[in-house]
């Protein structure tokens, strides 16, 4: 026997469910869409930029995202929504960006192309089991009322951020990124992510206005055809701190 959410999903116009969260949840997946196709199509420098910065800008409104679910009611398929537009933008569009960076844009050697292979497969994947698990942990702590101010694992999120940060400053730059570096820095997400490590739930507004300023910085300087390098730099260092943070508690605690 169905329940009376499930009976409400079924009799409604699909499009009738759709609330503001979800609108921008269908943003957020389209502006990974997009990225993945600008590297498709073109691999010059500047499509690799314009994918960067596109994820970069869907992070902003995922975040813009949790903020409105928060404040107003959200439809029965607004965590679906949220997951599977993350699992785009954060977890197959970065992947394939460096793919095409280092395989395109650069010329390297083919045992880099086969190594990176599997780990943009592995970086989709322990996304995708991220994403999993937390979703699994939001339907336990709606049943039993509690909910946390921390989770378990480095959000997805911030790993799209970390490395489209990083691969844009060095494209910016006009550094050679390093493949090892790269496959490195895949590597370490892809452990951090799966792990057991908790990390803090960002929802203090003396946060997330001024990360959300420097972003809205990077896309004014998308808009008028600015440097880079300066907001990509900023943006790398504010997710280095806080892949780091969970030492700093420690150290604390200690």
């Amino acid at each position: 026997m169905g329940t009376d959410n499930d009976s409400t999903i079924n009799s409604e116009s699909i499009l009738k469910l759709i609330k503001l969260p979800d609108l921008l949840s269908i943003c957020n997946a389209l502006l990974g869409f997009t990225a993945i196709i600008f590297v498709l199509t073109d691999v010059s420098e500047e499509a690799i930029k314009n994918a960067l910065v596109l994820i970069l800008v869907a992070a902003v409104i995922d975040g813009l995202d949790g903020m409105v679910a928060r404040t107003i009611e959200c439809s029965p398929m607004g965590k679906y929504l949220d997951s599977l537009a993350d699992m785009i933008s954060f977890g197959v569009a970065p992947a394939i960006v460096a793919y095409a960076l280092l395989t395109n844009y650069l010329p390297v050697s083919y045992i880099y192309v086969e190594v990176l292979s599997a780990f943009g497969g592995a970086y989709v994947i322990c996304g995708l089991l991220r994403l999993a698990r937390f979703d699994a942990n939001a339907s336990l702590e709606s049943e039993v009322k509690e909910r946390r101010n921390d989770f378990v694992g480095f959000p997805i999120t911030g790993s799209a951020i970390f490395l489209a940060s990083v691969m844009l400053l060095a494209v910016e730059a006009h550094l050679s990124p390093c493949p090892p570096i790269l496959i490195g820095l895949m590597c370490i997400l892809c452990l951090l992510m799966t792990s057991r490590i908790r990390y803090r739930n960002i929802r203090d507004r003396r946060i997330l206005i001024p990360v959300g300023i420097v972003f809205l910085t990077l896309f004014i300087f998308y808009i008028f055809s600015l440097q880079f390098v300066y907001p990509a730099a900023i943006i790398a260092a504010l997710t280095a701190i806080y892949i780091c943070s969970p030492l700093v508690r420690a150290r604390i605690r200690c």
